[in-house]
C-alpha cells in the first residue's frame, strides 16, 4: 500500500521511495529465465496480435506484474510510480520471450499486453501530469508528455482503479495513449447493417442473374480446375497446419488460456466484433465479420501478398493461421453441438482463405512456366478467384453472426 511517498508491490519488486519530479528514462533488464519448447509459439502469438494495440484492462485471474502490480492509497503518486516502473522495463523482443519458461510467459502475457514496455530512450515528464475525465466513477486517468527517440512527441496514459475492499488503488493500464477510435465506429450502426443486408441481396441477385458476374465466377471455377493439383496441395498443407496448431494449443499449460483470452478479446474489440455482438443486430455483426475476413484478411493480406509473385502468401498464411489455431486450441473448441458449429465455420472460412492463397501459387506457376506472359495469366487467374472467395466468406459471415446471436 502507498503511504505518503512510498508504496509496496508483490515480490520480487522491492519497495522504492517515490523520487523527485524529473524526467524518467527507459531501461533496465527483465530477467527472463529458462527455455521451453513451446515458448516461441506464445511469443509469436504476442508478436502477431500486438499490432492491435494494448488491452484496456488486465483480465480476471491474470497475474499482475510490472506497473500493474503496484498498489497505493494516493492515485496521483501511484500513477507517477507506474510510469517509472513502466520505463524500467526492457522492450521484449521475440528472441527474449522465446527463452522464457512457457508457463511463466503465459502468466506474464496479459500484463505485458496491457502495459507493453516503451522503446529504449523514452522519456516522460512527471511534472506534466494531467488528470483526464473518465466514464467510470471508480477510475482515474492521468496523462504525461513524453518523447520517443528520435524527437517524437507522445502522450503516456495511466489508468488507476479504486478497490473498495482495501480503500486503495491499483493500476489498470500504463502505456502510450491511442487516439484512433476502436471498433470501426462507421460499421457500428443500424444503417450499416441494413446496407450490408442490401449488399448481400445484390450479390445473390448478381450470382443468379448477372451474366458478367457469372462469367467472372466461371473464370474462377476454370482457374481452380486448371490448377486442381496446386489447389489440392494448398488445401492439404493448410489443413495440416490448422490441425497442428489446434493440437499444439491443446498441450499448452492452463495458464495460457487466460493469456490467449486477453489477447483475442482485445483483438475482437479493436475490429468491432464485441460492439456488434453487444448490439444484438445480426446484420451489423455479419457486416463487421465480412469486412474483417474479406476486406482486411483476404484482399489486404492474402491477395495483397499473392501479388508479390505468390510465395509471400504461403508464408504469411502459414505463420498466421498456425498461430491463430494454436490460440483456438488453447481455449478449446467445445463439445457436442458447439464443436459441430465451430467445425462448420472452420471449413467455410479456411476453405476461402486457402483458395486465396492458392491464387498466389497460380501466379508463381504462371511465371515459372511461361515467363512474363505466363505471369500475366497467373494474375488473371488470381483475380478470377475473388468472387468465389467473397461468396464463401459472405455465407460464412451470416452463418457466424446467426449462430452467435440466435
Amino acid at each position: 500500500m502507498l503511504t505518503g511517498d512510498s508504496m509496496t508491490r508483490p515480490d520480487p519488486l522491492p519497495t522504492v521511495p517515490c523520487p523527485s519530479r524529473a524526467p524518467a528514462r527507459a531501461g533496465g533488464p527483465l530477467g527472463p529465465r529458462a527455455t521451453a519448447v513451446l515458448a516461441p509459439l506464445l511469443a509469436l502469438l504476442l508478436t502477431l496480435f500486438a499490432g492491435f494495440g494494448a488491452a484496456q484492462v488486465v483480465p480476471e485471474g491474470a497475474v499482475r506484474s510490472g506497473p500493474l502490480a503496484l498498489e497505493g492509497d494516493d492515485p496521483e503518486a501511484l500513477a507517477d510510480r507506474a510510469v517509472e516502473v513502466w520505463l524500467e522495463q526492457e522492450p521484449a523482443d521475440l528472441a527474449t520471450l522465446s527463452r522464457t519458461d512457457v508457463e511463466a510467459l503465459c502468466e506474464a502475457l496479459p500484463a505485458l499486453f496491457v502495459a507493453p514496455p516503451p522503446p529504449e530512450g523514452t522519456t516522460v515528464e512527471l511534472d506534466d501530469r494531467r488528470e483526464r475525465p473518465t466514464e467510470e466513477e471508480d477510475t482515474r486517468r492521468f496523462t504525461y508528455a513524453a518523447e520517443v527517440p528520435p524527437e517524437r512527441l507522445m502522450v503516456v496514459e495511466v489508468v488507476v482503479r479504486s478497490v473498495p475492499e482495501t480503500d486503495g488503488w491499483i493500476v489498470e493500464r500504463t502505456g502510450f495513449q491511442t487516439e484512433a477510435p476502436r471498433g470501426r465506429p462507421w460499421l457500428q450502426s443500424r444503417e450499416a447493417g441494413l446496407g450490408f443486408l442490401l449488399f448481400t441481396v445484390l450479390v445473390a441477385a448478381a450470382a443468379w442473374r448477372s451474366r458478367p458476374f457469372r462469367r467472372w465466377l466461371g473464370a474462377g471455377v476454370a482457374s481452380i480446375r486448371a490448377h486442381r493439383r496446386l489447389v489440392a496441395f494448398t488445401m492439404i498443407i493448410g489443413w495440416a497446419l490448422v490441425f497442428a496448431g489446434l493440437s499444439t494449443g491443446a498441450q499448452l499449460p492452463d495458464a495460457c488460456e487466460t493469456a490467449v483470452l486477453a489477447i483475442l478479446g482485445d483483438t475482437l474489440e479493436s475490429v468491432g466484433a464485441v460492439q456488434a455482438l453487444q448490439s444484438g443486430d445480426v446484420a451489423r455483426t455479419a457486416a463487421v465479420i465480412f469486412y474483417q475476413n474479406f476486406v482486411v484478411v483476404t484482399l489486404g493480406a492474402l491477395f495483397g501478398s499473392a501479388l508479390l509473385l505468390g510465395l509471400p502468401a504461403y508464408l504469411l498464411a502459414g505463420v498466421s493461421f498456425f498461430a491463430q489455431t494454436v490460440a483456438f486450441g488453447t481455449i478449446g473448441l467445445g463439445g457436442g453441438a458447439a464443436f459441430v458449429i465451430t467445425a462448420i465455420l472452420f471449413v467455410i472460412e479456411f476453405t476461402a482463405y486457402f483458395l486465396a492463397v492458392s491464387g498466389g501459387g497460380m501466379v508463381l506457376v504462371g511465371l515459372i512456366r511461361g515467363g512474363l506472359e505466363g505471369l500475366g495469366q497467373g494474375y488473371r487467374r488470381l483475380f478470377s478467384l475473388i468472387p468465389i472467395v467473397a461468396l464463401i466468406l459472405l455465407v460464412g459471415a451470416w452463418y457466424e453472426a446467426i449462430v452467435l446471436l440466435l
